[in-house]
């Protein structure tokens, strides 16, 4: 059984008639990890939105395949909302996977975050916002993870956080995917989608 999850052999994205990423090929398996890298205006964003269904440009009648899986995408932006709780905002995000309590308390607390479960995420730094994701990630346990600026706003702490969740998933044979102008140097066996060497 294949575990091709997105296919395509001329992917031509962009927004309104301007060409983004012109008539990409493209294979990504479910079981390993991809770092997708170019210059600014390269389509790191574009083709990590497009892979995790948040796209909303023009796909100008693109043909591909796209296996229905969980993929989740951490964005360059906040994802969390910023009037609830840490502890809300993990069980709303969490909702759909019926996790146990225990768990996310448990998770929280992993990535150093517990003793501001109860505050406000408006008065959360950038950081923590980014730890808070990672953490809610790491309780979705998504198939696809993708992560666009993976090193944005973390600390060599935070970066720990991240680099552990990713091998953890790597270990269990689930997808990181993460898009940046350089290689982050944090994942160990990948393939590079260099968007630079398309154009």
């Amino acid at each position: 059984m294949s575990n091709i999850f997105f296919q395509t052999d001329s992917l031509t994205l962009g927004y309104g008639n301007e060409i983004v990423i012109n008539k990409l090929k493209l294979s990504l398996d479910k079981t390993k990890n991809y770092e997708i890298i170019g210059k600014n205006g390269a389509g790191k964003t574009t083709l990590l939105n497009f892979i995790s269904n948040n796209f909303d440009g023009n796909s100008f009648n693109s043909k591909y395949t796209k296996e229905e899986l969980d993929i989740l995408e951490i964005s360059h932006t906040p994802t969390l909302l910023a009037n609830l709780t840490l502890s809300e905002n993990a069980i709303y995000f969490t909702s759909s996977k019926n996790i146990d309590a225990e768990i996310i308390e448990s998770a929280i607390e992993k990535y150093d975050l517990g003793s501001y479960k109860t505050d406000e995420l408006k008065n959360f730094s950038s950081g923590m916002i980014k730890r808070a994701e990672l953490a809610i990630a790491e309780m979705k346990e998504p198939h696809i993870l993708c992560i666009d600026e993976p090193l944005n706003y973390l600390d060599k702490q935070g970066i720990n956080h991240l680099q552990t969740l990713i091998n953890e998933r790597a270990q269990n044979s689930k997808s990181n995917i993460l898009s940046s102008q350089e290689t982050s140097g944090l994942l160990k066996n990948k393939e590079t989608i260099n968007l630079d060497e398309i154009k």
